[in-house]
């Protein structure tokens, strides 16, 4: 009888932190429908297997290698506000019939590079966090995914 109800207090508060866990903030990461553009291309980048379109949420365009920033050893990083410099404000994502969270965007006259997206999410943290899609410094793949090489 007590391992039922320990089990049963187990249960409730893996319950309760999936139900106060952010799920902007589990799985925010977009991929480009694209390897590469040219400014003035449009572009999308998406996120499969949303249901909906999470409160608070701002999608901007910034480079791999975000001046400023100190990544932690792993390669990522977290900012309590977005940049004031080297980051392009996108919107806020959508959602698509097909549950895909969205945006889509015209690549603005930007230096050429290898870009990623990031998100200010003000519902991820108490007053808010910046974080990115790719890792601080990732390489460009030449394939889809989560950095784009902008050229010229």
């Amino acid at each position: 009888m007590r391992g039922i109800a320990r089990l049963r207090v187990i249960a409730f508060g893996v319950a309760l932190w999936l139900l106060i866990a952010s799920p902007a903030e589990a799985a925010l990461a977009f991929r480009f429908n694209r390897a590469s553009a040219r400014s003035g291309t449009y572009v999308a980048a998406f996120e499969p297997g949303w249901r909906g379109v999470p409160t608070g949420v701002v999608v901007y365009l910034v480079p791999t290698r975000l001046p400023g920033v100190t990544p932690d050893a792993a390669g990522s990083y977290i900012l309590r506000k977005p940049p004031a410099h080297d980051v392009i404000r996108l919107g806020r994502p959508q959602l698509t019939p097909s549950h895909r969270l969205s945006i889509r965007f015209r690549v603005p006259h930007i230096a050429p590079g290898d870009y990623t997206t990031a998100f200010w999410c003000l519902s991820c943290a108490k007053h808010g966090d910046f974080f990115a899609s790719a890792l601080w410094g990732a390489p460009w793949t030449g394939a889809p995914g989560g950095v784009l090489r902008i050229t010229r």
